[in-house]
């Protein structure tokens, strides 16, 4: 699942293709798991390894299908998603920070955007599952001419015409109609 085995790097580098379905990633199968996002195709990934003394130089490119609610219309429809991604996987220093150190500040793995790894392998199903994630979109739209919904009835406009009445009276601005303001004085 998503995993570089270190021994098997060589000095082409290691090119990797594999699938997995959404569920067997913890990340993705939660964001599935409110039934909002729904993955119908397994998750592909194309990845690229070279290793340069303990760190690996990782790039790769991650897609899918998902199947979600327009934001307007609220209608599901179907979307490919596709993102490169690219990271620096370094070993796990075993060494203890200096407490005396007072002045000296830790940066985190988190802090220096690298994945950390120990034993003879590379975990990258929790990286994979963050790009996947950051890949979907904030507001989905079914497409860019989509009408979305009646704020009245709730029609779906792309369906059918809805027959409710445009008033002005909704907007805060409609008062103004019927104000009559004192002519300007030269």
């Amino acid at each position: 699942m998503f995993r570089i085995h270190i021994g098997s790097i060589t000095e082409q580098g290691l090119n990797l293709d594999q699938r997995e379905d959404a569920a067997a990633l913890p990340l993705l199968a939660a964001v599935a798991g409110d039934g909002v996002v729904s993955f119908i195709r397994p998750i592909h990934v194309h990845i690229h390894a070279t290793l340069a003394g303990e760190t690996v130089m990782i790039s790769g490119r991650a897609g899918s299908e998902v199947r979600m609610p327009c934001g307007r219309c609220l209608e599901p429809f179907d979307m490919k998603i596709q993102t490169d991604f690219s990271g620096t996987a370094v070993p796990e220093d075993p060494c203890a920070i200096d407490p005396a150190a007072e002045d000296d500040i830790e940066l985190t793995a988190d802090d220096m955007d690298v994945i950390v790894y120990s034993g003879d392998s590379i975990d990258l199903a929790d990286e994979i599952a963050q790009q996947i994630i950051m890949a979907l979109p904030f507001r989905p739209l079914c497409r860019d001419s989509c009408k979305g919904l009646c704020n009245r009835c709730g029609a779906n406009l792309n369906q059918t015409s809805c027959q409710c009445q445009r008033q002005d009276e909704s907007s805060p601005f409609a008062v103004l109609k019927a104000h009559t303001f004192p002519k300007k004085q030269e």
